[in-house]
């Protein structure tokens, strides 16, 4: 196959001076890409689709999706409310849902689910629209305005308490595993939730640059946090009362490496997802109380499937625990 003439040839000093990394694609894969003697193409100079070459092998990347990934499996995965009914299918516990699209519907959702209850967006992606832990009606009417700004349909889910894991795998069998831990903040009955959130990013030393942990990013997600518990950004916070900000380190909390600790339960399930999706790589959210028993010993359940090109790159750097580069092994199986 012919590489288009238009293309540009991507090295490695004329990538690493690139100012900003590829949307969709982690920089560390086409470094890794280019290190392993594989040719990188970009096709167009304003499009991150990309074209990575061995021999005579061709492999096509387009923002979140390779000439490897199934269309059909990403559609299942995207689509939240597809993706509980597919996992039920394979016998994995979700969280009971009604699905629903108008304001009247609310009534009778959480009649049936009884609070509390988490209301996201079906075609939500990285936390955006969703509230967690909604416990009364006119938080409820709030969450359900927010996520309706995503998308057309909502889902309202049975709130499950637990802690928040992070598998990843790939279709060769490797994965990772992270325990996901929000961002806090400590009330001193005196400053305000974004002062705080202000004080601990300039002081606390491990939030400087290149240090341990991000520095606390307030966004929308922050905010949908704060509702969560009956504030905002402007709420004064009871002395010692922590609030939780965020889902996990992206956003200035944790990624803590657990991938030894993962029950085998856990991998043979990521195996059964990536195979009947026919995906190359595909992330796991999971609430657990205890990762290294099955989700039917403890009452958890599997969140949700990423399977557009999910984040690998925290993998290599967790805040706390050992490093776990999949950059490679995703090459590797993308050119088996």
């Amino acid at each position: 196959m012919k590489i288009l003439k238009c293309s540009e040839k991507i090295t490695l000093d004329t990538f690493k001076n690139k100012k900003k990394s590829p949307a969709g694609i982690s920089k560390k894969l086409i470094l890794c890409a280019l290190k392993n003697n594989i040719a990188v193409y970009r096709i167009f100079s304003k499009k991150n689709l990309y074209i990575f070459k061995r021999g005579n092998k061709i492999i096509w990347l387009n923002k979140t999706m390779t000439s490897k990934t199934n269309p059909v499996g990403m559609a299942i995965a995207r689509n939240k409310h597809t993706a509980k009914d597919f996992l039920s299918k394979l016998g994995y516990p979700v969280a009971p849902s009604k699905t629903i699209s108008k304001l009247e519907e609310l009534d009778s959702a959480i009649k049936s689910l009884g609070f509390p209850v988490v209301v996201k967006p079906i075609g939500a992606a990285e936390g955006k629209g969703i509230t967690i832990n909604v416990t009364t009606k006119k938080l409820l009417i709030n969450s359900f305005r927010i996520a309706k700004k995503t998308d057309n349909k909502v889902i309202v889910e049975k709130h499950i308490s637990g802690d928040y894991y992070r598998i990843t795998y790939i279709a060769d069998g490797s994965y990772a595993a992270t325990k996901n831990l929000p961002a806090y903040v400590s009330g001193d009955g005196k400053r305000t939730v974004r002062e705080l959130i202000n004080w601990e990013n300039k002081y606390n030393k491990e939030r400087r640059k290149k240090a341990r942990l991000k520095k606390i990013k307030i966004s929308e997600k922050t905010e949908r946090f704060l509702a969560s518990e009956g504030y905002n950004l402007n709420s004064i916070i009871p002395k010692n009362k922590k609030i939780p900000l965020c889902f996990s380190g992206f956003d200035g909390g944790e990624y803590i490496d657990v991938t030894e600790s993962v029950h085998p339960y856990f991998i043979n399930m990521s195996k059964e997802i990536s195979e009947n999706l026919k995906l190359p790589i595909i992330g796991i959210d999971i609430i657990s109380k205890d990762i290294t028993k099955p989700l039917t010993e403890n009452d958890g359940i599997v969140v949700e499937i990423n399977g557009s090109f999910p984040d690998i790159q925290f993998h290599s750097s967790p805040t706390r625990g050992k490093s776990r580069d999949l950059h490679k092994n995703l090459i590797n199986y993308l050119f088996s």
